[in-house]
């Protein structure tokens, strides 16, 4: 941390770094004297004593109202991060999860939403029952402006590029794993090459070309795979698979809770697959927030206390009765009863479409 210059600190009026965050938000004087109740003489004043401060123009009329120039948003960012970290120092509270109420919104894909949040709801029930969430599926390309807007608390998902005032945990690894019906699929496992490219598959996948990492596995090797059913919402797969001679790839934390729940077998891919960790993300300013830490410390313990592949037994995948193999079949993954949602009362949450 660079040393404050307390002589200089001492001749800058907040009132001007707070006039240039309005500014940068409405790109308009008049909405920004009204947002932060001033008139519009005291704001071009503002403005005029910002550019004699910073010897630059920071603002250029334009027919909607003011375009800001390179410099100042090459400062708009660093600004609202000092005036969010000031803000959150100046109105924190201590934070006791037993009894105060607290909602928070949080960001991440399906396949997360149904393998993490669950064991975090289980978590803030015993230790939290005033905590509130609303889930909101992720979007890679706005997920890191949601949280310098404050529109988001936390942010769940892969590594993406981030500004300093971002903060960011790797909570799991990452990695996949095929998932199938045993009642219908019948292979030896671990799964042979053979077996995944002859068996049609499920395919999960986001991108404009339909494409996903197993494609791209695949076409490193110039092989490819038979496609029945494409979809987004990783959230389904597992019904498309009951009943269905069908495989689908998981990221390893979503088939490992699929399987659980749904009966389902895994088994390790039969090819490398590269896979990211997964990280949280939150913007600096909630840092030392007591209640912003008690979400990500509890979103770290959800995470590490259940979805492993050694936190429940092992069963034998189940055999179709009409065919038979000469070589024994082992499921290396969960098989079984499905697994209802979580009873536990107190943390409730809201999902957004």
């Amino acid at each position: 941390m660079l040393p404050i210059d307390h002589a200089q600190l001492s001749r800058l009026d907040l009132n001007l770094l707070v006039a240039f965050d309005a500014l940068m938000r409405e790109r308009h004087v008049t909405r920004a004297a009204h947002r932060i109740g001033l008139g519009q003489p005291a704001m071009s004043h503002h403005l005029a004593r910002l550019r004699e401060l910073l010897g630059d123009e920071l603002f250029t009329r334009a027919p909607t109202g003011v375009v800001p120039t390179p410099h100042a948003l090459m400062l708009a960012e660093p600004v609202r991060t000092a005036l969010a970290c000031l803000q959150g120092v100046l109105t924190q509270r201590p934070f006791d999860p037993a009894t105060q109420e607290r909602h928070f919104k949080v960001s991440l894909s399906d396949g997360l939403e149904s393998s993490l949040v669950p064991a975090f709801l289980s978590l803030a029930a015993s230790e939290a029952p005033g905590v509130t969430l609303s889930l909101s599926p992720l979007q890679e390309s706005l997920g890191l402006s949601l949280l310098d807007d404050g529109a988001l608390d936390l942010l769940v998902g892969p590594p993406l590029e981030q500004a300093p005032h971002h903060k960011l945990r790797q909570f799991c690894a990452g990695g996949y794993r095929v998932v199938f019906d045993p009642d219908v699929v019948d292979v030896d496992l671990p799964l042979s090459l053979e077996d995944f490219l002859s068996i049609p598959h499920v395919r999960v996948s986001r991108r404009a070309d339909s494409s996903d990492v197993v494609d791209d596995a695949l076409a490193r090797l110039r092989l490819k795979r038979r496609v029945a059913v494409q979809t987004a919402h990783s959230l389904s797969v597992p019904h498309l698979l009951r009943g269905s001679r069908l495989l689908a790839v998981l990221p390893r934390r979503a088939a490992l809770a699929s399987a659980q729940a749904f009966g389902l077998s895994i088994s390790e891919p039969p090819l490398p697959l590269t896979a990211d960790a997964i990280v949280m993300r939150w913007h600096a300013s909630r840092d030392a927030d007591p209640g912003h830490r008690w979400l990500r410390e509890t979103m770290f313990r959800a995470a590490t206390q259940s979805g492993e592949e050694n936190s429940a037994p092992h069963v034998t995948a189940r055999t179709p009765p009409r065919r038979r193999r000469s070589r024994q079949k082992v499921a290396m993954g969960l098989t079984g009863e499905p697994v209802p949602p979580s009873t536990a009362r107190g943390a409730t949450l809201k999902r957004k479409s």
